[in-house]
C-alpha cells in the first residue's frame, strides 16, 4: 500500500537531510491542511514547524509543534522513517 496524500513529501525531508551543512530561509512543504516550515539554526539543528489547520478562511483554528532534529544523521534518520511510513521506495 502506498500513501498517495502526501505526494513529494518524502523527497522534502530528503532534500533536507542532504544539506545537512544548513540553507538560508525556510523550505515549505504543504499539502492539504498540514504545512511543513524548515529553518537551519544554529548547532547544526533543523527546526520543523509541524501545522496543521482546519481550513483556509480567516477564523479557522490551526496547532503548530515545533521539533529540533540534528541536520546530519538525525534528518537522515526522519527521513528513512517517513519513507518507510509513505512505504516509499
Amino acid at each position: 500500500m502506498t500513501v498517495t496524500v502526501w505526494d513529494n513529501m518524502g523527497e522534502f525531508f530528503d532534500g533536507l537531510a542532504r544539506d545537512f551543512r544548513g540553507w538560508e530561509g525556510e523550505r515549505v512543504w504543504g499539502h492539504n491542511n498540514l504545512v511543513v516550515t524548515a529553518t537551519f539554526g544554529s548547532g547544526g539543528h533543523v527546526h520543523l514547524n509541524w501545522t496543521l489547520r482546519s481550513g483556509f478562511l480567516p477564523g479557522d483554528w490551526h496547532g503548530t509543534v515545533t521539533t529540533v532534529i540534528e541536520a546530519g544523521e538525525g534528518m537522515k534518520a526522519v527521513a528513512g522513517g517517513l519513507r518507510e511510513f509513505l512505504r516509499e521506495e
